[in-house]
C-alpha cells in the first residue's frame, strides 16, 4: 500500500500537513517495511482570477528524496487549490516505473480525470486481469466504462461495491475537472477487514480542515484529524 493526500485549499497548501506526508512516506510507524520508496505523483487543479492551471508531476524517486517535490508545493498558491498527492509502495517489482506511478489521467468525453488508490485488488475482479497494469489502474479503467451511463460519483460507488470482497483496501481518490463544473475531488474510504495485511490503523483515512490523508500522516500531524465514516465517498468542499 501506499499513501494518500487529497485536499482543496485556498491561498496557499498547509505545509505541516505536507511534512507530515514527506515523514509518512519516508518512515511509516504502521508500515513493516518502513517506507513508501518507489516514487510518488501528484496532480492539482490552481485557480488564479478565475483561470485553472493544471499541475501534473510524477517521479521514480522517493517522495522524501526528490528536491523537485518542494519546488512544486512552492506553485500550489492561488484563489483555490484542488489536488492529490501518492507515494507509492509498489506490491510488485514487474510494475514499478514511472508508467505505474499514481495519480493516473485519463481523458473522457466530458471531464479530465485523475485518479490514485492505496490498496491491492485481486485481479480475478476484473474482466481483463491480464492488463499489463497495476490493479490500482484496473480499478480506475472500471469507473471510466461506467460514465456512459451514470456520474462519476454513481459510476465510482457502483465499482467499490464490486471490487469490496477482491481489495484489502480501496482507498482512493479521483479529482475531476472540465471547463463547465469546476474541478471536483471525492476521496473513498472502505477497507476489508478480513483482507488486512498489516494492523488496522494502517488502513484509516483522516480529515482535518480540507485536507483528508492516510493513517501515517495523521500520526505525525499529532493525531489533529478525525476518521472519515467508513464506507464512504466524501466530497472535498
Amino acid at each position: 500500500m501506499c499513501r494518500l493526500l487529497a485536499f482543496s485549499a485556498r491561498g496557499e497548501i498547509n505545509k505541516e500537513i505536507i511534512n507530515s506526508f514527506i515523514n509518512a512516506a519516508k518512515n511509516d510507524v504502521y508500515f513493516k517495511y518502513g517506507s513508501h520508496s518507489h516514487g510518488w505523483g501528484i496532480t492539482a487543479i490552481v485557480w488564479k482570477r478565475e483561470k485553472p492551471k493544471v499541475i501534473y508531476y510524477k517521479s521514480v524517486e522517493p517522495i522524501y528524496e526528490d528536491d523537485t517535490f518542494i519546488q512544486i508545493i512552492d506553485l500550489l498558491k492561488g484563489d483555490k487549490i484542488s489536488g492529490i498527492i501518492h507515494a507509492r509502495k509498489a506490491g510488485k517489482d514487474f510494475l514499478i516505473g514511472l508508467r505505474h506511478n499514481h495519480p493516473y489521467h485519463i481523458k473522457t468525453q466530458t471531464h479530465d480525470l485523475y485518479f490514485a488508490h492505496n490498496g491491492s485488488i485481486n485481479r480475478k475482479a476484473f474482466q481483463n486481469p491480464s492488463y499489463p497494469s497495476t490493479d490500482s489502474y484496473l480499478f480506475f479503467l472500471e469507473i471510466v466504462n461506467k460514465l456512459d451511463k451514470q456520474d462519476i460519483r454513481n459510476a465510482y460507488r457502483d465499482v467499490l461495491n464490486v471490487l469490496k470482497d477482491y481489495a484489502t483496501s480501496l482507498n482512493s481518490a479521483l479529482l475531476s475537472y472540465n471547463d463547465y463544473e469546476g474541478d471536483k475531488v471525492l476521496v473513498a474510504y472502505y477497507y476489508n477487514r478480513a483482507r488486512m495485511r498489516e494492523m488496522e490503523e494502517y488502513y484509516k483515512l483522516y480529515q482535518y480542515e480540507n485536507y483528508i490523508f492516510s493513517s501515517t500522516v495523521n500520526y505525525y500531524l499529532g493525531k489533529k484529524g478525525e476518521e472519515l465514516e467508513f464506507n464512504t465517498i466524501y466530497e472535498i468542499n
